[in-house]
């Protein structure tokens, strides 16, 4: 197997295994938070049993209704786990990358919200559908994530940073935009400079240009498509 094959492989398990690990630690925080309510009601069904306190009707509900909550939260993160898994067992195929968009900031959530990045994603204008392998249009998306948050670190830390994502108005030129409401931080003249995000540019065959005006960049199709 030749060796832009072999890193490509490893590229791709690496971005699998991180995105892994941010989705198992907030299924454990899930269950923590589950554990601990459950543990609650146990307490309340016991000292009315013993008859040292009637039971609290509200309280019983505001408590079943935390651990509603997580459920419902939990249930959704593997969902968006299943998706993300079978990406790898598609081929090329039609991709929306504003449904990519939203599954790649859900599952990437936790890291996001470690680099203290406020994120909005708007709707697209008109759909913005590009040909490619799924897995790898993730994998860019999450780069895109990824730089941004890494650039915005080196804002001052008074400094709210915000991120908008969004979506080109012609439907025949796919683009996603990534825009930063300062435009204090550095490090927007080295753009996908890595050889790793060069060659994933090129698997996915999108480039990326600097935003003409504010801090930002777009991830763009270079080529129509039907």
């Amino acid at each position: 197997m030749p060796n832009h094959d072999l890193s490509h492989d490893r590229e791709g398990v690496t971005f699998f295994g991180t995105l892994s690990a941010a989705v198992t630690h907030d299924m454990k925080n899930f269950l923590a938070i589950i554990n601990e309510n459950a543990g609650l009601l146990g307490d309340l069904a016991a000292r009315a049993r013993n008859g040292h306190f009637p039971m609290d009707p509200q309280k019983a509900a505001l408590i079943s209704e935390k651990i509603r909550k997580q459920v419902n939260r939990a249930d959704e993160m593997i969902k968006q786990f299943n998706r993300f898994s079978h990406s790898m067992d598609h081929a090329q195929e039609t991709v929306d990358m504003e449904e990519m968009v939203h599954l790649v900031a859900g599952l990437a959530e936790r890291i996001i919200r470690h680099h203290e990045v406020f994120l909005t994603v708007t709707p697209a204008p008109v759909p913005c559908r590009i040909q490619g392998h799924r897995f790898d249009l993730l994998h860019l998306i999450f780069r895109a994530f990824e730089i941004t948050c890494e650039i915005l670190d080196k804002t001052p830390e008074d400094t709210q940073k915000q991120v908008t994502v969004s979506f080109g108005s012609d439907p025949l030129v796919p683009e996603i935009c990534f825009m930063c409401d300062t435009g204090t931080a550095s490090g927007w003249d080295t753009l996908f400079d890595d050889p790793k995000d060069r060659a994933l540019l090129d698997r996915v065959n999108m480039h990326m240009k600097k935003a003409a005006t504010g801090s930002g960049f777009c991830l763009c199709k270079t080529c129509k498509t039907q």
